[in-house]
């Protein structure tokens, strides 16, 4: 709703603030952060590992791998029909719990199962990702847009810090350690999904 002719708009600062006073909301955002933080860390790093012992992919071949994205792309729609079958936080935590699933193939020394694990990655964090910003839809009923900014500013800034801390991550403990990190992640985004059920998503009132 819009404000009336004689009413000034809200400062942006004071529409953030309002949805901050938002927990389902914060909890979003957080969710959002890590999500990326997972998926950035794993994408990133596992050039590294593929193009090492036992694998030895060339730089050509590296970009073929990226053709898991593909079953991500036509799973990330159902997440709608996710969320009305079993709701939102076991949407998440299935969805969550689907990218877990392909952590341990990551490290193991054969091709296909490091692929699968790629695939279950990619599915299970894009349909995470898709419900979270559903969440963030259905909590802010003023100022959506501003919500889904900040959502997405969160997001991003987790894609950011998740390269750049597990970047270190890499380089000390080596692509083990990148896929602890990333479980670290996942397990984080599990932990605020839970919380969305003592701070259920209610319709918000209109920011004026």
């Amino acid at each position: 709703m819009r404000p009336a002719a004689n009413q000034a708009r809200p400062s942006i600062v004071s529409i953030w603030q309002e949805h901050l006073r938002n927990p389902a909301l914060r909890i979003s955002f957080a969710i959002g952060f890590c999500i990326l933080f997972a998926f950035l860390g794993t994408f990133t790093y596992v050039n590294f590992a593929l193009t090492q012992a036992p694998f030895g992919i060339g730089p050509m071949m590296l970009g073929v791998v990226y053709f898991v994205f593909l079953p991500a792309i036509f799973t990330t729609p159902l997440a709608g029909s996710v969320v009305e079958h079993i709701g939102r936080t076991r949407g998440l935590w299935a969805a969550l719990a689907i990218a877990g699933a392909g952590l341990p193939l990551l490290l193991a020394p054969t091709l296909w199962l490091v692929l699968a694990g790629l695939v279950l990655v990619g599915v299970g964090t894009f349909l995470a990702q898709a419900i979270a910003t559903g969440i963030v839809g259905a909590a802010a009923m003023g100022e959506r847009a501003a919500a889904s900014g900040m959502y997405l500013a969160a997001y991003y800034l987790g894609g950011l810090l998740g390269t750049a801390i597990l970047g270190q991550v890499y380089q000390f403990f080596g692509w083990g350690g990148c896929v602890a990190g990333v479980g670290l992640a996942l397990l984080a985004s599990a932990v605020l999904a839970a919380l969305l059920r003592t701070k259920p998503v209610v319709a918000q009132p209109t920011i004026s």
